[in-house]
């Protein structure tokens, strides 16, 4: 057994996240717990709204959360209505968050027009006091060859590369401070077909090489299955369903994971044509339910009597 994979390196408790009017706020995210161990791809799925990729903005800081606590390596970084203590805490761990980074959904909004590949990757480190430039340049060069690109294409503008060249820049933007977690949020959604696979690879290779842990944001289920040691289900702001990844896919428990299953496209166009997606309909009322672990490793959100079924 690998015990690096067993060091548990982010801890997410009750992670709450509201917005709009507090009297009767919208819970993109509402009591989520989950931990991702060193060395892991821990995939996020869930339909759009699904408050999946609030959570990842939330462990990475872009969100101050509601509610709940979140760790790094046991180093509290981010709490919900945070106490005196707290906050002192958070403030003493403030860079611990330099080593968990996030690659963005839109390649093309998250980088500044204005600044070439060079300035957009060295960001990070000039940012967090690095001023040798020959170090900075050095650096860049470094994680833009890691990624795929050329030391010619650093005096380049964002807009003279294709989608899947732009996600590599925005990669290297986040290798560059030696991250330990990378936050992929939806990372191939907004690109052809033709090049997901090669982005997806990357990433994969990445991982193994760098030994990075990565929280693989998506809902596009065959990419998560692919690239996810274990996969947490979303719905409506809450984890209802968690697993090692062959696990869910085999042996999926809650509806809402049947009905997302369900509808992944199949290779045949006569299977296709004659197969029904799995209907999945809920009240709204989750009262009474929790995170039950009914099997070694698979959570199912259900009540105490659902749980004693399974």
């Amino acid at each position: 057994m690998d015990e690096r994979k067993e060091e548990i390196i982010l801890r997410v408790e009750n992670l709450k996240q509201y917005f709009g009017n507090p009297k009767k706020p919208f819970k993109a995210v509402d009591g989520v717990s989950f931990t991702v161990k060193k060395g892991e791809a821990f995939g996020i799925v869930g339909e759009s709204g699904s408050g999946k990729t609030t959570t990842g903005r939330a462990v990475i800081g872009l969100y101050t959360p509601t509610g709940g606590e979140i760790y790094f390596k046991e180093n509290l970084i981010g709490a919900g209505n945070a106490c005196a203590r707290q906050r002192a805490q958070i403030k003493r761990n403030a860079k611990e968050r330099l080593k968990i980074q996030m690659i963005f959904q839109d390649p093309v909004a998250s980088l500044n027009p204005r600044m070439t590949v060079k300035e957009i990757v060295a960001e990070g480190l000039i940012v967090n006091g690095e001023r040798d430039k020959k170090i900075i340049e050095e650096k860049v060069y470094g994680a833009l060859q890691t990624v795929g690109l050329l030391k010619e294409h650093a005096g380049r503008y964002p807009h003279e590369f294709s989608g899947g060249q732009r996600q590599r820049i925005g990669i290297a933007r986040a290798l560059i401070t030696n991250p330990e977690v990378l936050i992929a949020d939806e990372p191939v959604s907004a690109l052809d077909v033709s090049v997901q696979a090669q982005v997806v690879n990357l990433l994969a290779d990445l991982k193994e090489k760098l030994g990075l842990t990565v929280l693989f944001i998506a809902h596009d289920l065959s990419v998560v299955k692919y690239f996810s040691d274990r996969v947490a289900v979303m719905y409506l702001g809450k984890i209802v369903e968690l697993a090692p990844s062959e696990e869910l896919f085999e042996n999926p428990l809650h509806p809402y994971t049947k009905s997302l299953l369900s509808a992944i496209p199949l290779p045949d166009p006569r299977t296709e044509k004659e197969r029904e997606c799995s209907a999945f309909e809920f009240d709204g009322d989750f009262a009474g339910q929790t995170l039950r672990e009914v099997k070694t490793g698979h959570f199912l959100l259900c009540d105490e009597r659902e749980g004693e079924k399974r």
